[in-house]
């Protein structure tokens, strides 16, 4: 009997994030043999990892100022929901600037990269799922921490 080997991702950059391209990947239904018109992926790992940062970013902006990276956002499927609506707006964005709709005779017209309305809703859906959701992580996280400390006198110092 033979032992046949199953090829594993070996590589140890993503290990400790909280969501990784191919999760986002995964999510999104980006697989190559699904991308009938693409040939591979849509968003490759540097387009993913940039969409991380900049949604961490921007996470970190929302509400009140945090300091969380790819290894400690407090929910993945929060992050999740971030980094597809800046995929997705990155997308809708060149597929606007690439629309083009051909027509010849009495064919019906035929358009290439004319899906910019749908990756916009989908963007905008997705955006509004995740400030919303961070939003309300940080609220409850402002109000447990809140309760920690012992007097009306010491809380007065964070209180002006």
């Amino acid at each position: 009997m033979s032992v046949q080997g199953t090829p594993t991702n070996a590589s140890s950059k993503y290990s400790g994030w909280v969501v990784t391209p191919d999760q986002v990947r995964e999510f999104m239904r980006d697989f190559p043999d699904k991308n009938i018109l693409v040939d591979g992926v849509e968003f490759e790992d540097p387009e993913v990892e940039k969409a991380l940062r900049m949604t961490i970013s921007m996470g970190n902006a929302i509400a009140r100022p945090t300091s969380y990276s790819v290894t400690d956002f407090p929910n993945d499927y929060v992050l999740l929901m971030g980094v597809c609506s800046y995929l997705l707006k990155s997308e809708g964005i060149r597929q606007l600037r690439n629309e083009a709709i051909y027509q010849d005779g009495n064919i019906q017209p035929v358009g290439l990269d004319n899906k910019q309305q749908a990756y916009a809703a989908l963007a905008s859906q997705y955006l509004q799922e995740f400030t919303q959701m961070l939003t309300a992580i940080k609220i409850q996280q402002n109000m447990s921490s809140f309760g920690q400390m012992g007097s009306p006198i010491a809380q007065s110092t964070y209180i002006r």
